[in-house]
């Protein structure tokens, strides 16, 4: 847990010097993303004791700088566990991208096509689980749950604003231990700069 509010803070502080280093006018780019992403859990055998997650995330947003978008986003979750069937939850809520080492993946002028980036946010949802004693989650909807996504991931220019990103998901909720409250798991999307 230490970790990950340590990297959220190094999240947030760096987004001031990104910040003020920018010289293009707010709102100069919006953008439209998706992403894939997958989790399982098991205990002894994947045929027995397990849980699997199916995350579809949605985002629209503006650029505050060339290097900082900031937007809204939700997340559909499809989750069960060994003893029950497929159940739909969501998350909805704001995020904030910051774009590191070099310019946005998009700039025409670059001729190095990836771009590595930070993200952060705020949502609410009816998503929930408890953490059973025989090391798998059990799912049920709870309106009002809070949680504090983040992902790091690349994103690599395909064709003008189009991009392809895989990142690592880190969601941190209900204010737990990580191993009993946090969700993790990788992603793949696309992202569409206007």
């Amino acid at each position: 847990m230490k970790n990950v509010l340590r990297l959220f803070l190094i999240l947030l502080g760096s987004f001031p010097f990104l910040l003020s280093a920018q010289s293009k006018a707010f709102a100069d780019r919006f953008i439209l993303g998706a992403h894939y992403g997958y989790s399982e859990d098991y205990v002894i055998s994947r045929d027995q004791l397990f849980e699997r997650e199916h995350y579809t995330a949605l985002r629209a947003g503006i650029s505050l700088t060339p290097f900082w978008y900031a937007g809204i986003q939700t997340r559909l979750i499809n989750a069960r566990n060994y003893e029950t069937t497929y159940d739909q939850y969501y998350m909805a809520g704001v995020w904030t991208r910051g774009y590191l080492l070099h310019p946005h993946p998009t700039e025409d002028r670059l001729l190095n096509r990836v771009g590595a980036f930070l993200e952060a946010g705020f949502t609410m949802g009816n998503y929930a689980y408890e953490y059973l004693p025989n090391g798998v989650n059990r799912y049920f909807k709870r309106d009002g749950n809070w949680y504090i996504p983040m992902a790091m991931g690349l994103e690599y220019r395909v064709w003008r604003g189009l991009t392809l990103e895989a990142g690592l998901n880190l969601i941190y909720n209900n204010g737990g231990s990580w191993d009993k409250q946090g969700i993790a798991y990788l992603s793949l999307g696309a992202n569409y700069h206007l």
